[in-house]
């Protein structure tokens, strides 16, 4: 059906004359087109206009992680977020009672288990270790046994708490195979910045001075537990990534996959560094509260050495639900990330659909 004249004029004309300019009028005589042909002809202009979808609907902006902090609070109540605090207190107490048990089974004689801890000087820890067998045999099956099965409670109850936060199904191949990404792309960088950092606060405690021995002592298990947590969070970005691939079913190559779950740090790598640090830091001092306050105040009665482990379990179970929350925040981010990238290809492939029709 052919526009009468005087419209198409208009379409292409102001009142003066002139060809009219911008994205309003081009938007409005594309619109016009549509209404008199009934198919959607693209322009010049609406392939030079940015993608409405991302700067204009407020859920696909692009955000950091520290925007998924408070979404990410509620949710450790669920079945799986009870399992990690369990798993993750079982792998932190159970090991300590065991070995416990163990010195008071191998070094009976001394000031340790006589008096609960009061009074250890330096001589009996010597005594201990040298004439007590310990540097024989440091610990007992029990002590390795719990720990290794806490920590794999743990990492699995993670998982599937955050599958179900993100909307995947936590299977057991995207877990393990997620753990084979990381170490071919994480593992050289991050335990190389990891290593050069430590070699430079162990070269700063050798120096002699006293304030940057201490630096080198608190700074060297901090940059260790950091690393740590940095291949965490590549394997938590990466598993995800298996996951979708597997159930929804992907466009991109595995090259494409790994570069995008590994730029997913490096695109906030301010915040990331800051809740990395802040989250090693804060669980660093909570678990090492307990020891300090047994330490200076010494176990003098049984029940004394009970509050001491109970504070210490305390300690374990709140460390537990940080990582759960920053497991739930990382989840979110990664699916708010997905959807925004996945906006940004639908767009680009769009345009070149385009640009396609108009050869």
């Amino acid at each position: 059906m052919e526009a009468p004249e005087g419209e198409r004029e208009g379409q292409l004309h102001g009142k003066d004359g002139n060809a009219m300019e911008g994205p309003c009028q081009g938007r409005g005589a594309k619109e016009r087109r549509m209404w008199f042909h009934g198919v959607l002809e693209r322009t010049p202009m609406d392939l030079e206009a940015p993608p409405a979808t991302i700067h204009v609907q407020e859920e696909l902006t692009p955000r950091g992680p520290w925007s998924f902090l408070r979404p990410g609070l509620p949710g450790g109540s669920t079945p799986w977020g009870w399992g990690l605090i369990a798993a993750w207190a079982l792998a932190v107490a159970g090991p300590t009672l065991a070995w416990g048990a163990f010195l008071w089974r191998t070094a009976g004689w001394s000031a340790l288990p006589a008096h609960w801890g009061e009074g250890l000087t330096a001589r009996d820890i010597w005594e201990m270790w040298e004439n007590g067998g310990l540097k024989h045999h440091a610990v007992n099956s029990p002590t390795i046994h719990l720990f290794g099965l806490g920590l794999v409670l743990a990492l699995w109850c993670g998982w599937r708490m955050q599958a179900e936060t993100a909307g995947l199904p936590g299977k057991l191949g995207p877990w393990l195979l997620g753990a084979l990404d990381t170490l071919l792309v994480g593992l050289i960088p991050f335990a190389g910045i990891a290593w050069c950092v430590s070699t430079i606060l162990g070269w700063m405690g050798r120096s002699g001075i006293q304030g940057l021995g201490w630096a080198a002592f608190f700074g060297r298990p901090l940059v260790a537990m950091a690393a740590v947590s940095v291949l965490s969070l590549q394997w938590w970005f990466l598993r995800m990534g298996r996951a979708q691939r597997s159930t929804q079913g992907t466009r991109s190559t595995q090259g494409r996959h790994l570069g995008w779950h590994a730029r997913m740090l490096w695109d906030h790598p301010i915040q990331w560094t800051a809740l990395i640090l802040g989250g090693t830091a804060v669980r660093a001092i909570l678990a090492s509260l307990p020891l300090i306050l047994a330490w200076r105040l010494g176990g003098a009665t049984v029940g004394r050495v009970w509050v001491f482990c109970l504070l210490a379990l305390g300690a374990a179970a709140l460390n537990a639900w940080i990582l759960g929350w920053f497991l739930r925040t990382a989840a979110l981010f990664w699916k708010h990330d997905l959807k925004v990238r996945q906006s940004r290809a639908d767009f680009l492939e769009a345009r070149r659909e385009a640009k396609l029709l108009d050869i």
